[in-house]
């Protein structure tokens, strides 16, 4: 009888389904607070992360701004930096870097304010399963642009002095500006009798203007602490295998007074001319053919009243050639092709065989460069395009330019493709990352 009610009581505890659902309820619960608790802790973290964002967004804009009015890197930052801070950035958990121009990027090395935060986003619930807070790292570029003006001389010397013009001489750059990528306490100087009129004065860092006079049409005063300039030119080089196209050489001809040099003459597809004369010395008056030439390790030396006259003359440098003896007594007149590969460029240093060198424009000589001089290695004493022989488009790009004598520049280049050197003030923002 006891088995019997045993079994009974077993066969209805199999088959009985009241209590069911509690014991699957007490199984699953935690499983479903536990998920509901992570679902809540993601969708925090993701708003946390979208509002550091938009702290930095706004932090990179109020830098670019800010930089737009007063022109200065380091004010720009504190701008950015207290602009992060009104909008919930919080110190204690994290840093902000300001970096102009960006360092990391797409945008590396660009007229651009960067900010960077990097902050840990406190657990609500989930430090029970987690040891330390998340770390969030944002990153927000906002651009400047609109410049309304350019530069037509630019100094690439990171440091020491960039641009200087010192004695009684007179500097005109119509419709442009000159600046230099120094960060120097003298990235530009200027003293003396000087007058200098552009469209405006610029540095990385700082400008002594001394006693002279400073005429500025595109900018109320020099600007100081500005991202360095980015060279446009940086593309331009050698023509592929110039080191292998076979030497030509220049001759001297006739006799006393009568002596004259005869370069080679470009054939009908203006292929590039090697020169490989170790020295040429120029007398009289000497004409080149529109074409390319390649001075490979040539010194050229200007003799007492040497002319050069080229029109479409491209003239590149390589393996420490030179120009050299420049005076009162010589004419150097160029101007750039208009076609071609070296389409503006009217010389043009190697910046992979030439050292660090003076070349003298100057001398009371007359000069008369239409085109980009592209010397990016070169120290260059300068005096040109003053009394009447100015040109519509000189751009001069230099490790360090120096004005020895009155010099007139401008930047009116429509005739040839070569990018232009932006400069002047600063009118627009975008944020761009």
């Amino acid at each position: 009888m006891f088995i019997k009610r045993k079994s009974n009581f077993l066969r209805k505890f199999r088959t009985a389904r009241e209590g069911s659902t509690t014991v699957v309820l007490a199984i699953t619960f935690p499983l479903f607070i536990g998920a509901t608790i992570l679902a809540t802790e993601a969708g925090y973290w993701r708003m946390s992360a979208s509002e550091l964002q938009n702290t930095a967004d706004m932090a990179s804009i109020a830098g670019a701004y800010e930089f737009i009015i007063n022109g200065d890197k380091r004010d720009a930052s504190l701008a950015a930096y207290a602009d992060a801070l009104d909008n919930e950035f919080k110190p204690e958990n994290g840093t902000i870097v300001v970096n102009i121009p960006p360092t990391t990027g797409d945008y590396t090395g660009n007229d651009a304010v960067e900010v960077v935060i990097t902050q840990s986003i406190p657990f609500i619930i989930s430090d029970m399963f987690l040891d330390k807070p998340i770390e969030k790292t944002v990153i927000a570029v906002t651009r400047l642009g609109g410049q309304t003006s350019e530069s037509c001389v630019l100094s690439l010397n990171p440091s020491g002095v960039g641009i200087s013009v010192f004695g009684n001489v007179d500097v005109n750059l119509s419709g442009c500006g000159l600046h230099s990528n120094s960060t120097s306490s003298s990235a530009i100087e200027a003293n003396g009798s000087v007058t200098i009129s552009a469209g405006c004065m610029s540095a990385v860092g700082q400008i002594d203007t001394g006693t002279a006079t400073i005429n500025l049409d595109e900018c109320a005063a020099p600007r100081e602490n500005q991202p360095a300039s980015v060279d446009p030119y940086t593309g331009i080089d050698l023509p592929a295998g110039a080191s292998g196209i076979p030497c030509s050489y220049a001759i001297l001809t006739g006799n006393g007074n009568n002596k004259s040099l005869l370069f080679p003459t470009p054939n009908a597809d203006k292929d590039p001319i090697r020169i490989c004369n170790s020295e040429i010395d120029l007398t009289g008056v000497t004409n080149l053919e529109s074409g390319t030439y390649i001075f490979d390790g040539t010194d050229i030396d200007f003799g007492s009243h040497a002319q050069l006259h080229g029109d479409e003359v491209s003239l590149l440098f390589m393996n420490n050639a030179e120009l050299s003896g420049m005076n009162g007594n010589n004419t150097l007149n160029l101007t750039a092709p208009t076609s071609g590969d070296y389409n503006g460029v009217v010389l043009y240093a190697d910046r992979n065989t030439m050292s660090t060198a003076e070349w003298n424009f100057s001398g009371n000589a007359d000069v008369s460069l239409d085109g980009l001089v592209y010397l990016p290695t070169l120290n260059v004493r300068y005096a040109g395009g003053a009394g009447g022989n100015s040109t519509d488009c000189t751009r001069l790009v230099a490790n360090q330019v120096r004005f020895v004598g009155n010099s007139s520049l401008e930047s009116s280049c429509d005739a040839y493709t070569t990018d232009p050197i932006r400069g002047g003030a600063y009118t627009t923002v975008a944020l761009v990352e």
